[in-house]
């Protein structure tokens, strides 16, 4: 292998290192589906197979050709986290809606294309769970504008339970109240009188989901 190869390696393994830390570095090996130590020997300058490197660019949130070839939005170097969703340069952090972690950092450019909002109520969920398959899988990241909680047309919004977060496609009833309902046919609808669904907390309506590609 020549100087100026390992060079490049090694940066692309840099790159790769700034995108998985802003989602955390086990979550995007296990969003991924790639084993934490193959991921660090990547993140060290190891050679890297182009489809475990899609699917980290992906979990990550970030463009493949980014961390492959360092084409496109160029990544700054981390901030402290935010408490809001901000913009600024070339980046845009997103925070987790319990705060854990940075945050995902993507690039800005991404961001006004993939979810054309204001980015100040964005937050990042993890979706866990088979019941909003296939339109949403376990271990998938969903990212849920906060400003928009009122229910409309069947979308997919995040709801705040007991022990956690609850992701469901939400539609209001004729007779008043709300259906809950799941993607995957094996979970039966749910309804809720008009005092249930007035003491239901939505977190916000689901806007985009990242996770690794599915066969």
């Amino acid at each position: 292998m020549s100087d100026e190869q390992e060079r490049q390696m090694r940066e692309r393994g840099e790159r790769l290192r700034q995108a998985a830390q802003a989602v955390g570095i086990t979550h995007a090996a296990k969003a991924a589906a790639v084993p934490y130590t193959t991921l660090r020997d990547y993140m060290n300058g190891g050679e890297m197979k182009l489809s475990s490197l899609a699917a980290l660019a992906r979990a990550c949130g970030v463009s493949l050709d980014w961390i492959a070839y360092g084409k496109g939005d160029v990544f700054e170097a981390p901030a402290a986290a935010s408490e809001h969703a901000s913009r600024g340069g070339h980046q845009v952090v997103i925070s987790w809606f319990d705060d854990r972690d940075e945050g995902l950092r993507v690039g800005k450019s991404w961001l006004e294309t993939a979810i054309p909002r204001e980015c100040t109520g964005l937050r990042l969920v993890p979706v866990t769970g088979d019941a909003m398959a296939p339109t949403l899988h376990d271990g998938d990241l969903a990212v849920i504008d906060t400003a928009a909680r009122q229910i409309q047309g069947g979308a997919i919004y995040a709801i705040a339970v007991d022990d956690g977060v609850l992701v469901r496609r939400l539609e209001k009833r004729l007779g008043g109240g709300i259906r809950a309902l799941a993607d995957h046919d094996r979970y039966p609808p749910q309804d809720l009188s008009g005092d249930e669904a007035d003491s239901l907390k939505i977190l916000g309506e689901v806007v985009w989901v990242g996770g690794p590609p599915r066969s």
